[in-house]
C-alpha cells in the first residue's frame, strides 16, 4: 500500500488515504512536480515556477509532492545525507512561491520496490490524475532508479500527460543542487549557499 499526506495550501489539515482513492484537487487534474526539494534551491524554484505557470495555463491546482524521509535514508542508509529543511519548512517555501498543495509521500520499502510504470498508473494517474509533471533533466524514479525523463515522457504519452523537462541551473560552472549547497555550508563558503540558495536567509 502506497500512502500519501497531504497538506493543501488553503490550511486544511493534512490527509492520509490510499492511492486508488483520488486526491481532491479537482475533477481537472493538476500539474504535479516531484523531489526532495531539501533547501527548496534556485533549482528547485526554477522547477516550482514552471509548475506554478503550466498549472495557470491549465486552469488546475500546481501541487509539489516531497518525500519524508530521504529516500535514501531507506534504500542506502550510509549514504543519507544531512538534511537541510524540515518537512515543514519545504511546505512553507512551497507556498509561498505559489504551490497550491504539497504532498508528502512516506518513503518507505514498499515505495522503494514500487516499478516507475506502477507509480505513473498509482500514483500519477490513478491518484492525482496529473495533466503536466514538472521534472529535472536529471530526475529518476521507480525501482533501482529505473525510471527517467524518457521512459516518464514514453509512459505520459500512453496515460494522457506531459512530461516537461526542466534543464539543471548552474551557478559559475556549478550545478544548482542540495549536494553543493551541503559542500558549501560544510567549508564555510556562505556566500557561495547565499548564492545557491537565491536569497539571504539561510533557513537550512
Amino acid at each position: 500500500m502506497i500512502t500519501t499526506t497531504s497538506t493543501a495550501g488553503s490550511g486544511r489539515p493534512g490527509r492520509s488515504a490510499h492511492p486508488s482513492t483520488p486526491e481532491p484537487t479537482g475533477n481537472g487534474g493538476c500539474v504535479l512536480t516531484i523531489g526532495v526539494f531539501d533547501g527548496f534551491h534556485l533549482g528547485h524554484q526554477q522547477l516550482v515556477a514552471r509548475t506554478v505557470l503550466e498549472a495557470g495555463r491549465k486552469h488546475v491546482p500546481a501541487v509539489l509532492m516531497t518525500f519524508h524521509p530521504h529516500p535514501l535514508a531507506v534504500v542506502d542508509c550510509a549514504r543519507a545525507p544531512h538534511q537541510l529543511m524540515t518537512v515543514d519548512q519545504r511546505i512553507e517555501y512551497a507556498r509561498a512561491a505559489g504551490i497550491d498543495e504539497v504532498i508528502v509521500m512516506p518513503f518507505t520499502p514498499t515505495l522503494a520496490g514500487t516499478t516507475a510504470e506502477e507509480f505513473a498508473i498509482e500514483v500519477l494517474v490513478d491518484r492525482f490524475r496529473v495533466r503536466s509533471i514538472v521534472v529535472g533533466q536529471n530526475f529518476r524514479f521507480g525501482r533501482d532508479n529505473k525510471g527517467d525523463v524518457a521512459l516518464l515522457d514514453d509512459i505520459g504519452s500512453e496515460l494522457g500527460f506531459d512530461t516537461i523537462a526542466v534543464p539543471m541551473l548552474s551557478l559559475s560552472g556549478r550545478p544548482c543542487s542540495s549536494t553543493q549547497v551541503r559542500q558549501a555550508l560544510q567549508t564555510g563558503d556562505l556566500d557561495l549557499v547565499r548564492q545557491l540558495l537565491g536569497r539571504a536567509d539561510l533557513h537550512v
